[in-house]
């Protein structure tokens, strides 16, 4: 429990520092590069993310292979070395699928983009190609580190690799290098962290690192279990990278920049919806393998969820009443749009990320095809819907198309736990809002009266944020936490101050 709380702690502190980043480092890299530069970043942005889906999901697979096979060392020795093997063949096809877009690049974008912008994006798509091959190359270490629960490295690596590639990222748009450099330094950094992490593995815990190919009876329980998780992550990059393909073939680059500020907080949001989840993943393979009834799963599903509803409401509901201000003042006028795209996409994502341990919960109980082809269906859906509402709306209506498919998702899923694991969903929803509901509604209108009343400019905001920040959390405390949650609370602060425990009332 200590390792996980640990863990905990430096995933919410590598959350802080890649929002603290992104305040800093996104208005540096959009006065740097222009807004149509900076759309070019987050359409190359959009194709990695294809890129990187070519493991096809597998990873979750391999990670429960790990954790189911934590007592025989010799045989997940044996199984690293076979899916190393295998992942170099995906690495290769990450290649050969760089070589391909950068070939179609000009059919794709020539219509919206000029020559020279395609020229520069073609070499971009070659640099993020070649990192995220090494990248998927060696996506088995990162497994068998997270079933390990060997957390505090991962999350201490990570913190550091982004701390390090945006500082040396700023030095260089300083010296005036331009959006390609940007791409390289990004795959620097991921070919960085796999070395790390390989050489933790041989040098720290004596682990040998070898490749072999694995024969199909190894490889199809692996592939049987990714293939609904690749489903969903192709579900997932139609909803927040497809967008910005779309949106540059038919508006241009200039849009491209409009939309990606309004969602980019989506990975610092999902970052705090995982956290907690990515730490308890292994525990929660062990019930499900373990045949937990639906009232034990139910209740993990419960305790997991508040835990993580407690720092997602708390964020967006900063957003939602002082966003505006702040993307005025981060920005500037000409990015205000991006706030109602934010709102639109952000408040119904929040109630995925709140649940989003029942992914795992499905994917042990074999039910994961189920949500993976209803949400796939709703997304194919959505592609339409964008275009019409992109056409009639502009970008906020394909803000507005995402939002849809993302509630139809949620309730879906609801729906499927309810029917297929029994589980009672309507105590899942009542025991998530007790205390939680109540506490929001007392913080909002002080946040609204905040906001209004406030002075303007930067002293305002960090004044509205310094005065909600406390009022929410204080509330939560005394009003929305169950003895369960408040204990964790101790333990955290125990440890951060210690000596607390004895003064603690």
């Amino acid at each position: 429990m200590t390792q996980r709380l640990n863990a905990a702690m430096l995933s919410y502190t590598q959350v802080a520092v890649r929002i603290a980043t992104t305040l800093l480092y996104t208005p540096i890299l959009v006065g740097s590069l222009g807004q149509e530069g900076y759309g070019l970043f987050s359409i190359v942005g959009a194709l990695a993310a294809y890129f990187y889906m070519i493991d096809f999901g597998m990873n979750d697979g391999v990670m429960r292979f790990f954790v189911r096979h934590e007592n025989t060392p010799n045989e997940r020795r044996s199984f690293l070395k076979q899916m190393l093997g295998f992942y170099a063949g995906l690495g290769v096809l990450v290649v050969g699928a760089t070589f391909a877009i950068h070939g179609l690049a000009p059919l794709l974008f020539g219509a919206s983009l000029t020559a020279p912008q395609v020229a520069l994006l073609q070499d971009m798509i070659l640099a993020v190609g070649a990192g995220a091959a090494v990248m998927v190359a060696f996506n088995p270490l990162g497994a068998l580190l997270s079933a390990m629960e060997r957390f505090v490295f991962l999350r201490s690596l990570e913190i550091f690799t982004a701390l390090a590639s945006t500082l040396l990222t700023v030095v260089l748009l300083w010296q005036g290098f331009g959006a390609l450099m940007v791409v390289m330094v990004m795959s620097g950094a991921l070919v960085f962290q796999v070395i790390a992490r390989l050489l933790y593995i041989v040098l720290y815990l004596k682990i040998p690192v070898g490749w072999a190919w694995p024969g199909w009876s190894r490889l199809k329980p692996v592939a049987l279990y990714a293939a609904p998780i690749f489903v969903s992550i192709l579900v997932e990059q139609i909803y927040w990278k497809l967008d910005n393909l779309i949106i540059g073939a038919v508006l241009g680059a200039a849009p491209v920049a409009l939309y990606a500020i309004g969602t980019t907080f989506n990975k610092h949001l999902m970052s705090f919806g995982t956290a907690i989840s990515r730490i308890m993943a292994p525990e929660i393979i062990r019930q499900a393998d373990s045949d937990a009834d639906a009232p034990a799963l139910n209740r993990l599903l419960i305790r997991i969820s508040r835990l993580q509803a407690l720092f997602l409401l708390l964020v967006i509901s900063g957003l939602a009443l002082f966003g505006a201000r702040f993307i005025d003042l981060w920005l500037g006028p000409d990015y205000g749009l991006a706030y109602t795209i934010l709102l639109v996409v952000l408040i119904p994502y929040t109630l995925e990320l709140i649940g989003n341990a029942r992914n795992i919960l499905l994917q042990v109980r074999n039910l994961y095809w189920h949500r993976s082809l209803m949400i796939l269906a709703i997304a194919c859906l959505n592609i339409p819907l964008t275009i019409v509402l992109l056409n009639l709306w502009g970008v906020v209506g394909a803000a507005v198309s995402t939002g849809i498919g993302l509630l139809l998702g949620y309730t879906a899923v609801a729906i499927l736990l309810q029917l297929k694991l029994g589980l009672d969903m309507g105590h899942y929803f009542r025991e998530l809002a007790r205390g939680l509901v109540l506490v929001l509604a007392l913080c909002v209108p002080v946040g609204l009266a905040l906001n209004h009343w406030m002075i303007g400019g930067w002293t305002g905001l960090f004044l509205c944020i310094a005065l909600y920040t406390p009022l929410y959390a204080g509330l939560m405390l005394v009003l929305g936490m169950n003895p369960y949650e408040r204990g964790l609370v101790r333990r955290v602060l125990t440890k951060l101050v210690p000596g607390l425990a004895a003064r603690w009332t």
